[in-house]
């Protein structure tokens, strides 16, 4: 059986366009070997009935993780409707430590429809946080002045000030992160803007009400830090080596 063209744009038109962000985050460790896994597969060729035997392996109940991790790649690298409707049952009720590795399959799956519809090559871009439409989230910290602490006047400015610059930026601000001694924040940024640039306008913007905020912070698309590793950052940030327990 062969996929008509029809059939591959009635899965792709529910679907974002061009940019392909992983909403959902995805740890680096899966993204790792999920990568080293797909890049050792071709891109594969099986007729529906051999889709089909294939895929049971993901429903089978005693099929061992690593079997379903590698029927995942090999469905995806299949790039066929077939193969991106099995992807898309298994994904509705995975197995709970592959449901990761499940959205990088569909999503993989995708990317290779969408090439054999002969329109431009497109990826997909993964992240610790994850994004959303065609913004990916960060988090950045920001610090007071050495040896300062934020008053809640400061965090009142800080919050005002890179909430303007966000919308200077096209971005949107999720969610703020208070503390004595630094100021967390969560953003979806379009892919078109440097973080960078954002969040120096924003400790500029700052500075200009009453310099309070240091020049240096700390930005990742990969996670949330906890407690422990923030105070860490901050020392790393300060004085350029990690906090000794």
């Amino acid at each position: 059986m062969t996929d008509s063209d029809d059939d591959i744009r009635s899965i792709l038109s529910g679907m974002p366009d061009k940019f392909d962000i992983l909403e959902d985050g995805i740890d680096f460790q899966t993204q790792k070997e999920y990568m080293e896994l797909s890049h050792s597969y071709g891109h594969g060729e099986l007729t529906e009935q051999e889709t089909l035997k294939l895929s049971s392996i993901l429903f089978s109940k005693n099929t061992p993780t690593e079997g379903k991790k590698k029927a995942l790649s090999l469905l995806a690298h299949l790039g066929t409707v077939v193969a991106f409707r099995q992807i898309e049952k298994y994904s509705k009720s995975p197995d709970k430590e592959l449901t990761q590795w499940t959205l990088l399959a569909l999503r993989e799956c995708r990317m290779f429809l969408e090439s054999s519809l002969g329109d431009d090559d497109t990826g997909f871009i993964i992240s610790g946080l994850g994004g959303s439409g065609d913004r990916l989230r960060y988090y950045f910290l920001v610090l007071p002045l050495l040896e300062k602490s934020f008053t809640n006047t400061q965090k009142d400015i800080i919050r005002d000030e890179f909430t303007i610059i966000c919308k200077d930026f096209n971005s949107i601000i999720e969610m703020f992160y208070y503390s004595d001694n630094s100021v967390g924040l969560t953003i979806l940024m379009p892919l078109d803007v440097a973080i960078g640039k954002l969040i120096e306008t924003g400790i500029k913007k700052c500075n200009e009400l009453g310099t309070f905020v240091f020049e240096y912070y700390y930005v990742t698309n990969q996670d949330i830090p906890g407690e422990s590793e923030i105070r860490d950052i901050i020392k790393i940030i300060i004085e350029g080596e990690p906090e000794q327990s």
